[in-house]
């Protein structure tokens, strides 16, 4: 007869269950063989769900993921692999752009600072906000 299961091994098969992986099928027989890990043999699931941490856990998981797919359901989907391949390759491009302008950007404020500073301007005045516009 397997031994009563304590609050410590509770908690690891609880925070077991919270860690589930995505990619893995989340159920109770999914669960009981993980937690021939913690507790040395498959506990039944009956053993597992009644106890209220592990079911509070088992429900708090089952609802994010489901929360998950809901969400990934309602992202727009591309009709088929050429255009999602075109999508891909646009939105490469965007970002890549987007990355020679920043370093352009940076290029630029390194030069600012570096005159900034020659010119005896401390980072305090080179912060400060800029004057409110007044329109009278």
């Amino acid at each position: 007869m397997p031994k009563a299961i304590t609050d410590s091994q509770l908690n690891k098969m609880a925070k077991m269950i919270r860690d589930w992986p995505q990619e893995e099928a989340f159920n109770w027989d999914n669960i009981c063989t993980a937690s021939k890990s913690i507790l040395g043999y498959a506990p039944t699931r009956q053993a597992l769900s009644g106890k209220l941490i592990l079911k509070n856990a088992y429900l708090a998981k089952k609802k994010q993921r489901k929360d998950a797919i809901a969400k990934a359901e309602g992202a727009p989907r591309p009709q088929s692999m050429p255009d999602a391949m075109k999508k891909i390759a646009r939105l490469q491009q965007e970002n890549d752009a987007l990355r020679s302008e920043l370093e352009k950007m940076a290029e630029v404020a390194q030069r600012f600072i570096y005159h900034a500073s020659i010119a005896g301007l401390s980072q305090q005045k080179l912060m400060a906000p800029l004057p409110k516009v007044r329109r009278d």
